[in-house]
C-alpha cells in the first residue's frame, strides 16, 4: 500500500482541504468541503455526547444533567445546518462547543477529581478547539459576504 497516497487522496488533498491555508485564501469549493468536514466531525461528537448524557453513563459530573444532553442535541443540529447550509449563525453557534467544554474542563464538571494534569491536557485541548472555531466562523462569514 501507498501510504502518503491514500492520506493525501482521503485525509489531506492539498486542492479540497487545504487546512494551513489562510481561510481569506480559500476558494468557495474548499470553504464548503472544510466547513462540512468540521461540521461532520463536530455532529459525530454531539451525538456520542447526547447518547451518554441521555443514557445516564456521565453519572457525575456534567454529562450527568439532562441539560447536557439537551445542549448537545442543539450543537447536533447546528453542525447539520452549518454543514448543509455554512450559515454564519450556525458557525458562531457551533463555536459555543468548544467554549462550553473548556470552561466545563476549567472547573472540573467533567469528572470530579480530575488530576491537574489531566485538566490541563482538556483545557488545552478546548483552547485548541476554539481557536479553530474562530476560524470555521470566518470561512462560513467569507462565503455569505456579498461580492
Amino acid at each position: 500500500m501507498d501510504w502518503p497516497s491514500l492520506v493525501r487522496r482521503y485525509v489531506w488533498d492539498e486542492e479540497k482541504t487545504p487546512y494551513l491555508v489562510r481561510s481569506e485564501r480559500l476558494t468557495p469549493a474548499q470553504a464548503r468541503s472544510e466547513l462540512f468536514v468540521y461540521a461532520f466531525l463536530l455532529a459525530i461528537l454531539a451525538s456520542v455526547v447526547t447518547v451518554v448524557a441521555t443514557l445516564g453513563q456521565g453519572r457525575t459530573g456534567a454529562l450527568a444533567s439532562p441539560a447536557s444532553a439537551l445542549y448537545a442535541v442543539t450543537i447536533l443540529l447546528g453542525a447539520i445546518v452549518l454543514g448543509t447550509t455554512a450559515t454564519p449563525a450556525a458557525a458562531w453557534y457551533c463555536a459555543t462547543a468548544p467554549a462550553a467544554t473548556w470552561l466545563a474542563a476549567v472547573f472540573g464538571a467533567f469528572r470530579p477529581g480530575m488530576e491537574v494534569g489531566e485538566r490541563l491536557v482538556v483545557a488545552v485541548t478546548g483552547a485548541l478547539w476554539m481557536a479553530y472555531a474562530v476560524r470555521v466562523v470566518r470561512i462560513a462569514r467569507r462565503l455569505h459576504q456579498p461580492g
